[in-house]
């Protein structure tokens, strides 16, 4: 044997370590190059060659040396200063940020894969915490948003936000606790809007707009950027003043951020108001997403809806009310001096109303509690609708994130077998076995940075394509730009995902016994058992997740699939629907006139097959006039029940547009086509039989619930009833037809107890929603629509048309969003399950050549070879398979409100989850089995 301690004392003389670890280190390394020369001589080298290969393997090891000499250097005579450390901790830093980088860029294909798993991982996460924070976190822009509070009704089964306008004048009287309470209208409807220039009026639009209580932008700390914004003298009920103020972006969009906008003439649902000022950009109102282009004062409101008393009626609850907290007042204190008041309000219900309560409903009404939420985020109705679905997908993509941290861990840990000799070396020269670790996570955290930077970009379109998902019923907008706070949350997660899948492999990678590792070359076999273990149990946590993902995706597609079968009890295809707003210029009769002509001018339009009108639009967010009580002759309710009813106004040839059979009787005709009066003079005259009531009866089609609720087995065509309350109070109604009960406000609901009125038999003033069934496309009737309203009067306006397709679809907008992308997410982290298992199950068949070599020699076939690997294989996938299932079967119960016609623990989705998350998995044990069988056996046993 060649001396090879001369060489290695040669190499080592210049780092001058001390006589007994000197010769310990020559000792192992004299060793290692013994076995490693002996070994090459075994694989037929000459001598020579072998020599001077040894020679090469320890010339390898001068950076190492090197590397010793630095570590070995005495730190006794440098003086403990904590600035000297702290330089010291600096330039090892940027040392292994260097080293880091050199090592990643030799690898670029193992660089490349770990860092898209983790970019696609983390822009989940960034994606979804974006939306998050702009609709249920990002505080408003306002003057000290976190002593603001929203004022809510806790009731039995629920929470109500709006509140009478009477109500909010006597929490305004009673006030002690807050420096100011506001009031805004809950439903910001659109108004129609002109501009006066040059002496005439512009074209007709719709605008957002905002009823807002005079001291709404004081109590807000919002001041104008030109001119001023409301004060209370604007909202005056002695004197309201028809003032305006204009957001910033509608100043841009439609003034051209002209500075001399103020004083500018407008006119609001034709009434004149003046532009008194312009708020700052990015104010856009108390709503999370709202996008009104002006505000108003509430006082102004009979001027721009004449006729309507919602300033007087206590019972008209549309405003939603905001308050800020004084000076050392908690919030509990101003809740019970407010609870106070609406407690009182409650207890002055007149006596006749409180008698038509059943019990039940008198105790609920009285069981209601004033309650004030955080305001400093303000306040949505699609937070109230979206809250669970997004924390349910955050939880999502952190799993998937887990998932792809569990995959880059395996990545490192062969990355790490690799580099086994490397780090022996380093551990017999004296590098500390912190700082290698140090240095491996150093790599780590280089991963997920640069996965984290690649994630913002993916997060940055993905947000965007969030919001294609929520509802467009009503306008939201949302910025969703990177700030500080989400750029925050996507450091915060790489960090935190590097040191995850990093601390691990880095701290199996340096635990080693060196003379073991010395003497053998790569590992040693017991390191790679240990190393194996380690693998195994990453990959049955990636199938465990996975099918709990894959579970749930499913519980969500199938209740969307069952929602969208489900009989709505109308065809919603090529049905149009849309709203015609006639403004406030025209008395009801001129209306109905109109409208009468509009709807004779559609149903000659070619390819339209029907047209009816509705008071209503089916599944808009305020669709049907419900709670109104009626009284049958000859039923007796059971004691406590209750006789509510839900109400819509239709048109003749309704229910052949909405394709709703008629079960029983007919279909509104031309006797109901004249109004009340008319009708009543027709029975004075002697025309018209009063059917023995002081007025003739008026005619109604009730739904399938109704019928058998009330009349039972009879038939109740020609039967009456009475409305107890409302505006028809005591109006009597004749039933002339039955027809199938619909859905009215989601595929969800309950048949619900519904009658239908004609229209134009109880006509009244405002907007008419209209629809057309058509024998082609129905969103291509648009043009010709908005010609013939244009042609009848220019003073008509259309508004929000879209197909009945599309309105079904945006109710199913929260389960379309929870179903879509649970499925996509889902099924990323199948594959990267999949794509782990592959990489484990090649790395072991790798490990194992010889010994299926062996077994070949001795007689194994093929066949025994993929059974031995799919053995192995499978006895992984079941634990995580049945891990999972536990998992799931513990937790699909908390999204069972979620769900719709199935259980949590629905048999079906979860046999078949766990099938795909078996078959795609025995795939990917396949692949390398079938592999290792096609494995030479003389090739093997010569290479070990």
């Amino acid at each position: 044997m060649p001396d090879w301690k001369h060489e290695i004392r040669q190499r080592l003389a210049s780092v001058k370590l001390e006589p007994a670890r000197e010769a310990a280190i020559i000792e192992e390394l004299a060793q290692y190059l013994d076995d490693w020369y002996a070994e090459l001589l075994a694989g037929g080298a000459r001598p020579a060659e072998a020599y001077r290969q040894a020679l090469i393997e320890l010339h390898g090891s001068e950076l190492l040396v090197r590397e010793l000499r630095r570590l070995e250097r005495s730190p006794k005579h440098e003086s403990l200063v904590l600035g000297a450390r702290r330089t010291n901790m600096l330039r090892d830093g940027l040392q292994d940020l260097r080293f880091g980088l050199r090592m990643l860029l030799r690898s670029p294909g193992f660089a490349a894969v770990a860092v898209l798993s983790l970019a696609l991982g983390i822009g989940s996460n960034t994606a979804i915490f974006s939306l998050i924070d702009a609709l249920l976190l990002k505080s408003l822009p306002v003057q000290d948003p976190q002593q603001l509070v929203f004022f809510s009704v806790a009731r039995p089964g629920g929470t109500d936000v709006a509140f009478s306008y009477p109500l909010v004048e006597r929490f305004k009287q009673a006030n002690h606790s807050f420096a100011g309470i506001i009031a805004y209208d809950a439903r910001r409807e659109k108004l129609r809007l002109s501009v006066v220039e040059a002496g005439a009026r512009s074209e007709i639009e719709s605008v957002q707009a905002e009823q807002v209580s005079g001291n709404y932008f004081a109590v807000l700390g919002v001041n104008a950027l030109v001119g001023r914004t409301l004060t209370e003298e604007d909202d005056q009920a002695s004197d309201p003043q028809p003032a305006a103020v204009i957001s910033y972006d509608f100043w841009q969009r439609r003034f051209g951020a002209d500075p001399s906008v103020v004083g500018r003439k407008i006119s609001l649902n034709d009434f004149p108001f003046t532009v008194i000022g312009v708020t700052p950009p990015g104010f856009s109102g108390l709503e999370a997403g709202g996008k009104p282009d002006l505000w108003w004062p509430l006082q102004m409101t009979p001027q721009v809806y004449p006729g309507r008393q919602w300033l007087k009626n206590s019972r008209s609850e549309w405003l939603l009310v905001m308050g800020r907290l004084g000076p050392g007042v908690s919030r509990e204190q101003a809740r019970a001096e407010m609870d106070q008041v609406y407690r009182q309000q409650l207890s002055e219900m007149p006596a006749e109303r409180l008698a038509q309560l059943t019990p039940t409903e008198r105790g609920n009404y009285f069981a209601r509690r004033l309650e004030l939420e955080p305001g400093g985020a303000g306040w949505s109705h699609l937070r109230q609708q979206f809250r669970q679905p997004l924390y349910i997908l955050m939880t999502t993509v952190g799993l998937v994130l887990l998932i792809a941290c569990a995959n880059v861990a395996n990545l490192l840990l062969a990355r790490a077998a690799v580099r086994q000799k490397e780090i022996t070396v380093r551990l017999a020269l004296g590098a500390g076995r912190f700082r290698l670790v140090r240095q491996l996570l150093t790599e780590s955290l280089l991963l997920a940075l640069a996965g984290g930077a690649l994630g913002l970009l993916f997060a940055y379109q993905g947000a965007r394509f969030l919001l294609t998902y929520l509802p467009q019923q009503r306008p939201v907008s949302f910025a969703l730009n990177p700030d500080a706070r989400v750029l925050g949350f996507t450091l915060g997660v790489s960090m935190l995902t590097g040191i995850l899948f990093g601390l691990a492999p880095a701290l199996r990678a340096t635990r080693l016994d060196l003379a073991a590792s010395l003497k053998e070359k790569g590992a040693s076999s017991s390191a790679g058992r240990s190393r194996l273990a380690l693998n195994q149990a990453l990959i049955v946590a990636q199938v465990a997740l996975s099918l709990f993902l894959l579970v749930g995706a499913g519980l969500f597609v199938r209740s969307l699939q069952k929602l969208k079968s489900l009989d709505a009890g109308f065809e919603r295809e090529q049905v149009l629907a849309f709203t015609v707003e006639p403004g406030y210029g025209l008395s009801a009769a001129q209306q109905t006139s109109l409208y009468k002509q509009l709807l004779a001018r559609l149903e000659a339009l070619p390819g339209v097959r029907a047209a009816s009108v509705s008071n209503r639009l089916l599944f808009n967010f305020n669709v049907a006039a419900g709670g109104a009580k009626i009284k049958v002759p000859g039923y007796t309710p059971p004691a406590g029940a209750d006789t509510s009813c839900w109400g819509l106004w239709v048109g003749a040839k309704f229910f052949e547009t909405m394709g709703m059979p008629l079960l029983q009787g007919r279909d509104f005709g031309p006797p109901e086509e004249e109004p009340v009066e008319a009708h009543k003079q027709a029975v004075r005259q002697g025309t018209r039989n009063p059917a023995g009531d002081q007025a003739a009866p008026r005619a109604a089609v009730i739904n399938q619930t109704m019928a058998h609720d009330f009349f039972g087995q009879d038939n109740p065509v020609g039967k009456d009833f009475f409305l107890l309350g409302g505006d028809l109070q005591a109006a009597h109604f004749q039933v002339i037809g039955v027809v199938k009960d619909a859905k009215y406000t989601s595929l969800r609901e309950t048949p619900q107890r519904t009658f239908y009125l004609s229209h134009f038999q109880n006509p009244g003033a405002g907007s008419l929603t209209f629809l057309l069934r058509t024998t082609g496309r129905p969103a291509g009737f648009g043009p010709a629509i908005e010609r013939a309203v244009r042609e009848l009067d220019h003073r008509l306006q259309v508004v929000r048309l879209k197909t009945m397709n599309d309105v079904v679809n945006e109710s199913l907008a929260q389960e379309r969003l929870i179903a879509q992308l649970a499925s996509f997410f889902s099924l990323f982290a199948l594959l990267l399950a999949c794509l782990g298992l592959y990489g484990l199950m090649s790395y072991s068949v790798t490990r194992r050549t010889s010994e299926i070599g062996i077994r070949m020699a001795v007689g194994a076939r093929a066949a025994d070879v993929i059974r031995l690997v799919m053995k192995e294989t499978m006895r992984l996938v079941v634990i995580g398979v049945a891990t999972g299932l536990s998992a799931a079967l513990a937790t699909t119960r908390l999204i069972s409100s979620l769900l719709f016609g199935l259980t949590p623990n629905d048999p079906v989705t979860i046999a078949g989850a766990a099938l795909l998350m078996i078959a795609v998995a025995a795939l990917a044990g396949y692949l390398p089995a079938r592999k290792a069988s096609q494995v030479d056996p003389l090739m093997a046993l010569r290479s070990e």
